[in-house]
């Protein structure tokens, strides 16, 4: 998606500031304002909320803030509520009037507000959880690009909150939140279990090609050190599934897991034998 007036706006403000032009950036935000242009009077506020070139005075950057928000500015209510949720410049914190902002900015289209809103509804933070509404904020911002929608709304496909458990809906979201935060081990472990379905909570039919792929991720999720992959890797091992069955491969990573304090992996381990050679086993295999 392309930039909104505002973000245009800023960037332009930004690159005035960069080239020691601070002055005719200030100016031309203040002639804009004049005009009544809502996303000048935005950004104008951020002058005066961080001491751009001038001193810093909060109160009069929110009463920018909410006149763009009068204004029907979207962007300033997203700034406004990001502003109430959290922030380093002593500004008071208060949550509900943050979801408030979002809820405006919402109205207006902005898809910030969308995903900060599946955050707020999901986890009852400043309003009452709401786990429909959850996944309704998230897969509007994850339509629209935002990462935290396309987590959101992958969590929510993944645990059936807000709508039924749908593990293919919650890979899609998962990977593509994996393309704003390419590290993110949590995310490649959930992908490997939605494919994998180890523990058959959803009781799909796996193909070869969801093992392999779930296997991939797997590993990767093991490489950055996610406790849990040491886990489902072991369950590859046990089961046989994609690699050669190998107990005492599968007993190594279990016991990684187990070691590291995974319950499931340490209940696991229980039921590993040892056979005359040396070797584990587990009984019924």
């Amino acid at each position: 998606m392309g930039m909104s007036n505002y973000q245009e706006l800023t960037e332009r403000a930004i690159a005035m500031i960069n080239d020691d032009r601070w002055d005719e950036a200030f100016d031309e935000l203040k002639r804009r304002e004049a005009n009544g242009e809502k996303d000048a009077v935005a950004v104008l506020a951020q002058f005066y909320l961080y001491g751009v070139g001038i001193a810093r005075d909060t109160e009069y950057a929110v009463e920018l803030l909410n006149k763009a928000i009068s204004m029907g500015s979207a962007d300033a209510a997203w700034e406004l509520g990001l502003l109430y949720y959290k922030n380093d410049i002593g500004f008071p914190v208060n949550k509900y009037k943050a979801v408030e902002m979002f809820e405006k900015g919402a109205q207006g289209g902005n898809e910030n507000c969308y995903g900060a809103l599946s955050e707020c509804y999901l986890h009852g933070d400043g309003t009452s959880m709401n786990e429909a509404k959850a996944f309704q904020y998230a897969m509007m911002a994850a339509k629209a690009g935002n990462a935290t929608g396309m987590i959101n709304a992958a969590i929510c496909y993944d645990d059936g909150l807000g709508t039924n458990a749908d593990p293919y809906a919650a890979c899609h979201w998962y990977k593509e939140y994996l393309n704003f935060e390419p590290d993110d081990d949590f995310v490649m472990l959930r992908i490997a279990l939605c494919l994998a379905d180890p523990y058959e909570r959803f009781g799909i039919r796996t193909t070869g090609e969801m093992l392999n792929e779930a296997f991939y991720y797997a590993g990767k999720a093991l490489e950055k050190g996610n406790v849990e992959a040491h886990l489902i890797v072991g369950w590859f091992y046990e089961k046989g599934e994609i690699v050669p069955q190998d107990f005492d491969l599968a007993h190594k990573y279990i016991q990684i897991a187990a070691d590291n304090g995974d319950e499931t992996a340490q209940r696991h381990l229980q039921d590993f034998r040892k056979n005359i050679y040396g070797n584990y086993y587990i009984p019924g295999f």
